[in-house]
């Protein structure tokens, strides 16, 4: 279906590029914030993607995923934008995380309403740097591989890997956190 669509644009007919946005806004806003933290700049990158990718759809390559190459394209817009910014180096000890925390987390997480998980999945991811969001949301949210990341992210494969795991890792521990206040709060 994408290939058909993406020969109907090439051949002049740009009305089907909206399948396009209709199929891929959703991901894209979503990467776009996870990387800007600020839902109006969000909006302008996933335009600003939007229009960069139609003007360069001839020089996309059919071997390859339309969606990798778009959110590749919707990363370095966001990027471009934040560049400015001066990121927010975090200090970390990988052996805090692995099974103890999730042990921990986990039980607490469940008891929770899905509106109350969601909010506190983005509180805890807005609390986090912007690489690490990015690759939470890609994994997890756009479920993309680790190697669909590599080619989205220009991130070599290993790092990634290295990279989730460690930001998997500042996650539990500030979700532990934020779970453990929310428990101290109600048994007050």
């Amino acid at each position: 279906m994408e290939e058909l669509y993406l020969r109907l644009v090439l051949e002049g007919d740009v009305s089907k590029f909206s399948w396009f946005i209709d199929r891929y806004k959703r991901m894209a806003f979503s990467i776009a914030y996870r990387i800007v933290n600020n839902r109006e700049d969000a909006e302008e990158v996933v335009q600003d993607a939007f229009l960069k990718a139609f003007k360069s759809l001839g020089k996309f390559r059919k071997g390859s995923k339309f969606s990798t190459w778009f959110y590749r394209i919707v990363v370095n817009t966001a990027l471009t934008r934040v560049r400015t910014e001066t990121p927010k180096q975090e200090s970390f000890d990988e052996t805090a995380a692995g099974d103890k925390l999730v042990d921990e987390v986990g039980p607490v997480y469940r008891a929770l309403d899905l509106s109350e998980q969601i909010k506190l999945i983005n509180d805890a991811l807005g609390e986090m740097s912007m690489d690490d969001r990015l690759l939470l949301t890609l994994y997890y949210l756009n479920e993309n591989s680790v190697e669909e990341i590599t080619g989205i992210t220009g991130i070599v494969r290993e790092s990634v890997k290295m990279k989730l795991h460690r930001a998997r890792g500042k996650l539990y521990v500030i979700l532990r956190s934020k779970l453990k206040s929310e428990i101290d709060w109600v048994l007050r």
